[in-house]
């Protein structure tokens, strides 16, 4: 009998027994659509990993780190990156761009050797041992852990016990527990150390000609404390003390040369030529025309081609359109300055195209002979330098044309806004068959002149703003050919002052948007400064109206000094007004200076301007690493809003890559290294991860790293391929054939250096995908073993995000003293549908813990969790942390969840460690994308919190409710004053491509979750309306009834 037929309910659900059955019917027909899903991976991955030269293989599996030739780099760029004509234009800007970054490196190494003529480069270009730091305690948080501290029966009030691990005389390893308070300077805790052992201990001597001094190392990590910071401020100690965990350093000898030789770290200064001022333009022996000096508007041909245009017949289908129809092209053509699109949208006339719906890319060339000319309303001499031309091909179905329905560019964007069917009321249809953009100024500020040709990237959609100007390296993409203006000299944009008729230009365009505003406002400067100070507490999703830019320019000299309005100011830029833009300029040299996370919001695609960009660079240069590898996620995605390669946030990233090697290069290695398959960004992510290879000393760890996962993924594809029986023999098989390097670290923790598998202990998960549950052994400790989840088939940059969010959460939290023992496990994504899971251990699904205790039956009782727990507590002491563990944490995760609105909520992805620490894992829905079936919601309550959690509690009069209560509405308020920087975040990811996140308005849902416009008194009001709903939600066990059934 099946499942589906065994179903026992309690006798209040047996209403619900058909749509529980329906959709557990639906979970086994959803089985058959994801084994297709993988084999299609499975194929479209078993062919991309690069083949190792025997060269490498010396790099790969040798004991020791060896000096770079030029053959072995390029070799290894080959293996990461792939092979140059798959990524590589080798058109002038990336010439120029390898030339620019060359030239800045070599001209600082040439500069660093004249004042270091006695350090060996080797030694200049050393990794340093890797230090993990966090920011100084503030107060809250430093009385939290000081409390934290005091509560551990072994320690005294605001003391760290240590045990220091070390080699005594006899060659023994052994340990001495020594205590230090939280201020206790690292270098100054190992003197008193290594003092106290000097009689137990080997203190002097030599090591490779250097003199030997002590550090202290993690056990088993590969991450060091020394230096002149205060101990507490160490991310090992801090942890431990807020854990309550042991803390066990090893105390470890060093070449004291590795310590303070002086360091060679590259800036990478800009070398791009500023271009040549208006005046000099002017003069009679000119060679270059000054864009100013223009009197024309600006205007485009489309000449035609599109000899490749392939439209199947399943797409015409999909459209609703008859195969038998011909269709009219047309191209429209928009221009926009960052997200702005700054004049009317342009169309060119439709030309008829036969058999375009064919296969066999035997059309002729299309050619628009009348109708080809597009014109904007702007003059040519007032558009920016960031102006950027988007392209759609666009086609309708011949009898609305022949009907007489000439579509305008208004009717193509009133038609596409309709996303379900692209149809207006009058029943006009248009489908888009692919899209372009180019920037109208190239790298060195010229214009495009002269004919050129643009290739479409295949799409359905009309041109997107804020995608790349990347060209699509498929040589059977669709092409056509565009004529840009013509001059007898090359156009530039000027840099400097504009002239003076610009100025005038600017004045009166002010003068005319002040007499435009609303009437209320007109002539009344009381009420400016009043809807001044309304707009400068608008969150980031606020649409700033006319007036609103109008009054933020005017009163600009005014906020100077409030740096939380410089990017409102920039926002109310008029930027086809040159004066207006160089004043912008000059204003930011003179604001005061925004605080560097702050700044992040100028990276936003909607400021393009260079300018703005390279000054937001400069702010965020102040992070410290900590706060740095917060938003490195962020700024590589933001890589793609830069008009051109070479940019102030490449060097960025670059810059400090190389000074953090351990921690921030190895996140931006990876972080573009995830995506350099992808054609639309590969050779910007090719160009940085090649002058990564070239310059760190850490680049054969990357490659060790990268060939792991090469392996592993060869090892996850397998296992997809063979039968269900065999999958675990088939990864035990596939992991014995895998050479592993002698040492490696783990792509998903910069600080665990591993030797091996540990095959027995690898399994196959039940998971739809097959994900690998892997057992790495400790390079430093090989009975201590790391486990690991391998992902392929998964796409893993939602739940990426999602951890980041709540490591931002926790730290936001612990900054007001509330500690929530949140759990933001590791995860890093290393390739498209592929990466790496850190297993949280001790712990299991609140599904498993619910079975073992009478079956899916279980789910609607109240005891399952509280039995478990009681399991593997039972002194007082261990009873009581366990309690507030468990407390604190669930208040935590229903705050986030529903914050993020995070859906899919059910009792296999929510999981318990036996110190009753909760936390949540799998976040594939977040802003409120519920599971529906039918169309019905699945999920209707606003987070997890069932009877069986208030049970654990002690009921709703408990005392320890109540306490749960109240830090959730604390918790759920000190989100609610961080908004815009989490709608910030969710801002940066646009580019990202994640489903669930497309739009601005899918960031809408966190204003209206966190009741921006409400006291806090009333947001915990709401919050506990919510605890209620949930409590009370019968849904919730209904669904974790249904995945206990199911699985």
């Amino acid at each position: 009998m099946s499942t589906r037929r065994q179903l026992q309910l309690p006798k209040q659900w047996e209403k619900f027994r058909v749509g529980i059955e329906e959709e557990l019917r639906q979970d086994e027909l959803s089985e058959a659509a994801i084994k297709g899903e993988l084999n299609r991976f499975n194929e479209c991955s078993r062919h991309t990993v690069s083949v190792l030269t025997d060269g490498l293989r010396s790099l790969v599996f040798g004991s020791e780190e060896s000096a770079a030739s030029s053959r072995d780099i390029d070799d290894a760029v080959e293996y990461i990156v792939g092979p140059q004509h798959t990524w590589n234009s080798n058109c002038e800007e990336v010439r120029e761009f390898r030339r620019l970054i060359g030239t800045a490196y070599m001209n600082e190494w040439k500069l660093f050797q004249s004042f270091n003529p006695t350090v060996p480069e080797r030694l200049a270009k050393r990794s340093l041992p890797q230090l993990f730091l966090l920011p100084p305690l503030q107060k809250a948080q430093a009385d939290l852990l000081i409390r934290v501290s005091a509560s551990k029966a072994s320690s005294v009030y605001g003391m760290i016990p240590m045990h220091l691990w070390y080699v005594d005389l006899a060659g023994q390893r052994c340990s001495s527990m020594q205590e230090f308070s939280f201020d206790t300077v690292a270098d100054s805790a190992i003197k008193l150390a290594t003092n106290r052992l000097s009689e137990l201990m080997t203190m002097k001597g030599k090591m490779n000609g250097g003199k030997r001094v002590f550090v202290f190392r993690v056990k088993g990590r590969n991450e060091y404390l020394y230096g002149s910071k205060p101990l507490i401020d160490f991310r090992y100690i801090r942890d431990c003390v807020s854990k309550q965990l042991d803390i066990h350093l090893i105390v470890e000898p060093k070449n004291e040369r590795i310590l303070v030789a002086p360091l060679f770290y590259p800036s990478y200064p800009s070398q791009a030529r500023p271009s040549p001022r208006h005046g000099e333009l002017c003069k009679s022996n000119a060679s270059e025309i000054s864009l100013w000096s223009l009197s024309r508007k600006l205007s485009l041909r489309i000449i035609g081609g599109f000899e490749k245009l392939i439209v199947s017949p399943t797409r015409m289908k999909e459209e609703n359109m008859r195969d038998s129809a011909n269709l009219y092209l047309a191209v429209l053509v928009e221009a926009y300055v960052g997200t702005w699109r700054c004049c009317e949208p342009q169309i060119t006339g439709w030309q008829l195209r036969e058999n375009a719906k064919n296969i066999d890319g035997s059309a002729t060339k299309l050619l628009w002979k009348d109708g080809g000319t597009v014109t904007f309303s702007i003059d040519l001499s007032n558009v920016p330098r960031e102006l950027k031309l988007c392209f759609t091909l666009v086609a309708a179905p011949n009898d609305k044309i022949a009907g007489g329905k000439a579509a305008t560019a208004e009717d193509v964007i009133a038609a596409a806004e309709d996303s379900a069917r692209r149809t207006d009321e009058q029943g006009f249809s248009v489908l888009f068959l692919g899209t372009a953009a180019t920037q109208l100024f190239d790298y060195a500020a010229k214009m495009r002149m002269g004919t050129g040709r643009i290739c479409l990237w295949d799409g359905k959609t009309r041109a997107n703003p804020i995608g790349l100007n990347s060209i699509n390296p498929d040589v059977n993409a669709c092409t056509f050919e565009v004529e840009f203006p013509c001059f007898d000299k090359p156009v530039v944009f000027p840099s400097g002052r504009p002239p003076r008729q610009k100025k005038e230009d600017a004045q009166r365009n002010l003068e005319d948007r002040e007499a435009a505003l609303s009437s209320h406002l007109i002539n009344n400067h009381v009420e400016q400064l009043r809807q001044l100070k309304r707009v400068l507490a608008y969150d980031p999703l606020e649409h700033l109206t006319s007036d609103d830019k109008t009054i933020l320019w005017k009163y600009r000299e005014m906020l100077l000094d409030r740096p939380q309005a410089m990017a409102k100011v920039l926002s109310a830029v008029n930027w086809l007004m040159p004066f207006d833009v160089y004043e912008a300029h000059c204003l930011l040299r003179r604001w005061r200076p925004l605080a560097a996370f702050d700044a992040l919001q100028l990276l936003d695609a909607q400021y393009a301007d260079l300018a703005v960009r390279e000054q937001a660079v400069e702010y965020i240069d102040e992070m410290s690493d900590y706060e740095l590898r917060g938003c490195i996620l962020q700024l590589v995605q933001v890589l793609k809003y830069e008009p051109y390669h070479y940019s102030a946030l490449a060097r960025f990233l670059l810059r400090r890559s190389l000074r953090s090697n351990h921690i921030i290069g190895h996140y931006v290695f990876w972080y573009l290294a995830a995506e350099v398959k992808n054609p639309a960004i590969c050779e910007r992510h090719g160009l940085l991860l090649e002058e990564l290879i070239k310059r760190s000393p850490l680049r054969w760890g990357y490659l060790r790293q990268v060939y792991v996962c090469n392996e592993l993924l060869q090892c996850a594809l397998s296992v997809q391929r063979a039968p269900k029986k065999d999958r675990i023999k088939c990864l035990h098989e596939s992991l014995a054939q895998v050479r592993f390097p002698q040492r490696f670290t783990l792509a998903l923790n910069p600080s665990m250096e591993c030797c091996a598998v540990e095959i027995n202990q690898c399994k196959v998960m039940c998971s739809k995908k097959l994900p690998l549950w892997l057992a790495f052994r400790n390079h430093l400790n090989q009975d201590d073993l790391f486990f690991v989840i391998f992902k392929s088939g998964d796409d893993l940059r939602q739940d990426l995000f999602t951890l980041q969010l709540l490591e931002l959460m926790d730290g936001l939290w612990k900054a007001t003293g509330l500690d929530l023992h949140l759990t933001p496990y590791g995860c890093i994504s290393t390739g498209e549908g592929v990466g790496m899971i850190e297993v949280v251990m001790n712990s299991d699904t609140i599904a498993n813990i619910t079975r073992q205790e009478g079956g899916a039956q279980a789910a609607f009782s109240d005891e399952p969790m509280l039995n478990w727990l009681r399991r593997f507590n039972h002194d007082r002491s261990d009873v009581e942390r366990c309690m507030w563990n468990f407390v604190l944490s669930v208040a935590g995760y229903t705050v986030a969840t529903y914050v993020l609105g995070i859906g899919d909520r059910h009792n296999d992805n929510i999981m318990l460690r036996q110190d009753g620490t909760l936390f949540h894992i799998d976040f594939g829905h977040f802003l409120g994308n519920y599971k529906t079936k039918f169309g019905i919601k699945r999920e209707t309550a606003p987070f997890i919190f069932t009877p069986m959690y208030l049970y654990a509690m002690g009921g709703s009069s408990s005392p320890i409710f109540k306490h749960f209560v109240d830090v959730a509405c604390q918790a759920y308020n000190a989100l609610r004053r961080h908004s815009s920087t989490l709608i910030m975040l969710f801002m940066l990811m646009l580019s990202t491509g994640i489903p669930e996140l497309q739009t601005l308005h899918d960031i809408e849902w966190l204003r209206t979750v966190l009741l921006l416009n409400r006291s806090d008194e009333e947001a915990s009001e709401h919050y506990k309306n919510l605890i209620n709903d949930a409590l009370n939600n019968f849904r919730t066990l209904l669904n974790d009834y249904i995945h206990i059934m199911a699985h």
